[in-house]
C-alpha cells in the first residue's frame, strides 16, 4: 500500500504545473503546443484546452452580483494553477503593452467591468484586456492560435463560447532606433 501511495504522489509531483481547469469535465482536457518563428523572434505558447461544461459555470460568472465569489475563485485560480506558457526570445509589444523576452506563465482572469484578461506571469506581470467580440460559431473548448501577421509580426487569437478576440504582437522597437 505504502509503495501504491509512493508512486501515486511521484506521479502527481510530474503533472505538467499549469492547468488553470476546474471542474470534472476538464480532468482530461487536450494540451496544446505551439510555436511560431517570424524575423528574429521566436514564441511559444502551450495551454490546456478546458471547457466550460454545459455553460452553468460562464453563466454565473458573468453575472455581476451573483458571480462575484466565482470570478474570485477563477482569478486566484490563474495565479495559483495557470492555464499555460509562454516563451519569447525577444521583447515584444500586444498593443501598448511591452513583454519581455523570457518565459511566463498564463492565465485568465475577468475584471470588475466583466472584461476577460489574459495575464503573463513572469518576472512581473503583465496584463491585457481581451478584445471580445460576438461569434456566430460556439467554441466548447478554449481554442488559442497563434500565427503570422507579416514578416516579423505575429497575433494571439482566442475564442471560447461564442466570444473570440485577437491581440496583435511585433518585436519592439529599441530604443533610440526609427523604424
Amino acid at each position: 500500500m505504502n509503495k501504491f501511495l509512493t508512486i501515486t504522489l511521484a506521479a502527481a509531483m510530474c503533472a505538467p504545473a499549469f492547468a488553470q481547469k476546474m471542474g470534472m469535465s476538464n480532468n482530461n482536457a487536450p494540451m496544446i503546443k505551439q510555436s511560431i518563428t517570424a524575423g528574429e523572434a521566436k514564441v511559444s505558447f502551450d495551454y490546456t484546452s478546458i471547457t466550460w461544461s454545459s455553460g452553468s459555470t460562464m453563466n454565473m460568472i458573468m453575472d455581476k452580483e451573483k458571480g462575484v465569489k466565482t470570478r474570485a475563485r477563477v482569478n486566484a485560480t490563474a495565479k495559483e494553477q495557470p492555464l499555460g506558457a509562454f516563451s519569447t526570445s525577444v521583447d515584444l509589444m500586444i498593443g501598448t503593452k511591452k513583454i519581455a523576452a523570457g518565459e511566463y506563465t498564463v492565465g485568465f482572469t475577468i475584471n470588475e467591468k466583466l472584461e476577460w484578461e489574459l495575464n503573463f506571469m513572469g518576472k512581473e506581470t503583465v496584463t491585457l484586456t481581451l478584445p471580445l467580440a460576438e461569434m456566430k460559431d460556439e467554441h466548447k473548448r478554449l481554442a488559442c492560435t497563434i500565427g503570422a501577421s507579416d514578416e516579423t509580426g505575429m497575433f494571439l487569437n482566442v475564442c471560447f463560447g461564442k466570444k473570440s478576440g485577437t491581440l496583435l504582437l511585433s518585436p519592439a522597437k529599441e530604443e533610440g532606433k526609427k523604424g
